[in-house]
């Protein structure tokens, strides 16, 4: 299950997270905490990056969110952050 610190704290512009799983490509990732705010109720997924990898898109699979990666990310521990500019502009929209 994935804790959703965008819940909390929705200025979060970054964070640390483990990879519990990942897709056997290694381009989605199951992280144990995650801000990256998924497309949901006409509000676009979050962009941003992970381990220095961008992120395509974001998924709610119901218990966990699935993060979509422009490349594999092979690491057990990432550091995190939001495309700030974008989150804010979604933000102020919605």
């Amino acid at each position: 299950m994935t804790e959703r610190l965008y819940y909390t704290d929705s200025y979060l512009r970054e964070f640390h997270a483990r990879v519990l799983d990942r897709t056997p490509d290694g381009a989605t990732l199951y992280l144990d905490r995650t801000a990256f705010y998924p497309t949901s109720g006409g509000q676009p997924h979050d962009t941003g990056s992970i381990a220095g990898k961008a992120v395509l898109d974001v998924i709610d699979e119901d218990e966990r969110i699935a993060h979509r990666m422009a490349s594999p990310v092979d690491a057990a521990e990432v550091d995190c952050l939001i495309d700030w500019t974008r989150r804010l502009d979604h933000m102020q929209q919605h």
